[in-house]
């Protein structure tokens, strides 16, 4: 909204000046830089106001005094409900809140033995969640000076597309001002930028103030107040007893979860041997399925041996006889005399009774080249 007026102010000419004209709405990165540092200042603004508020609250009050007999754990569901009375506004202050996160750990505990440990872990705690308050200002704070220098390229992109060598005096007013783009949005972004660092720097210390004053009123408003020991020995009865009942669940608590672990551990062991007991089986049958096609090719090969051998010894008799009948001259007229002399017994016997066999030629021909 601040942002907003600004610019109605500057266009609407009440800060109409060429000042504001130039650097804060001359160029669009121009209008970007300056609604961010609205926002950024509008944060700081809001910071502010509340921390001057918590500290004027800090004069409020919010226990009874404390006991001369100082006061037992017991009590700090009366001290929680009197911080209720705290106007609803102000119960997310640093005080109310770090007061109410101590009672709330004595009440829980049942004793005030460390207090001044808890307190102090409580304003770690407060201080963490200031410095993370400041977070979207840092953000801030960080961009604007990089759209100044987003600026700065576009204004020395401009002032190079304008430049004509044909015409050089005619172009130079394009290219200063291009040039007066990229220094000005330069020049604006880091004089916001240093600004709101300014302004955080003084936020930032009255709220570190601040968390010094809570963190002297809650030592003076919970240090002391409770008895570590009671004298009443039901009182302490109670709170041994709560105490080992804390602790008694917390070891519970441990034994479950390591038993979770132990019962997880064993199912997913049990489970890793289940597979790798079923991978040997599967390898040990693959390794039987190899050994049986081993040896059926084994038997094969035997085979084939013994078959090669028959074939050699063939082989080799079939070549002594060719040897045998290439040596022999006369081996044809031999059968052919053989032949007609077989054919003239036929004719012989063919004048006997028909009960006579008679020879056949070709079938001795046959048989003497079989033989």
């Amino acid at each position: 909204m601040a942002g907003a007026g600004f610019f109605a102010l500057v266009h609407g000419g009440a800060l109409g000046s060429y000042f504001f004209q130039r650097y804060c709405a001359g160029h669009p990165v121009e209008y970007v830089e300056t609604m961010l540092f609205f926002v950024g200042l509008a944060a700081l603004a809001i910071k502010a106001l509340d921390v001057a508020a918590q500290s004027r609250g800090l004069g409020r009050t919010l226990l009874d005094p404390i006991p001369r007999d100082g006061q037992s754990p017991a009590d700090c569901p009366l001290l929680l409900a009197r911080l209720q009375r705290v106007p609803e506004a102000a119960r997310d202050d640093y005080l109310l809140r770090r007061i109410r996160d101590g009672l709330e750990s004595i009440r829980r505990l049942g004793s005030a033995e460390n207090l001044e440990e808890r307190l102090k872990h409580l304003a770690d705690l407060d201080a963490e969640r200031a410095h993370a308050s400041f977070g979207l200002l840092r953000l801030i704070v960080w961009a604007i000076p990089i759209l100044g220098f987003l600026g700065t390229v576009i204004g020395i992109t401009m002032a190079i597309a304008s430049l004509k060598p044909s015409a050089l005096e005619e172009s130079m007013v394009e290219v200063t001002a291009g040039l007066g783009v990229a220094f000005d949005t330069t020049a604006l972004a880091l004089a916001l930028s240093i600004i709101l660092m300014f302004v955080q720097f003084y936020v930032d210390r009255a709220e570190g103030g601040l968390l010094a004053e809570v963190d002297a009123r809650v030592q003076a408003e919970l240090i002391g107040r409770f008895r570590e020991v009671s004298a009443d020995p039901d009182t302490q009865v109670a709170a041994m007893r709560r105490m080992s009942q804390t602790m008694i669940q917390s070891m519970e608590e441990t034994v479950r979860r390591q038993a979770e672990l132990w019962r997880s551990a064993a199912e997913q062991n049990q489970q890793h041997w289940g597979e790798v007991q079923t991978t040997l089986v599967r390898a040990a049958e693959n390794l039987a399925a190899v050994q049986h096609a081993l040896v059926q090719k084994a038997e094969v090969l035997t085979r084939a041996v013994d078959a090669a051998s028959c074939v050699a010894g063939l082989q080799e008799t079939l070549n002594r006889n060719l040897a045998a009948l290439a040596g022999s001259k006369h081996f044809e007229d031999t059968v052919m005399s053989l032949a007609a002399a077989i054919h003239l017994l036929n004719t012989r016997l063919g004048e006997l009774p028909a009960r006579t066999p008679v020879v056949h030629l070709e079938s001795a021909r046959r048989k003497g080249q079989a033989a």
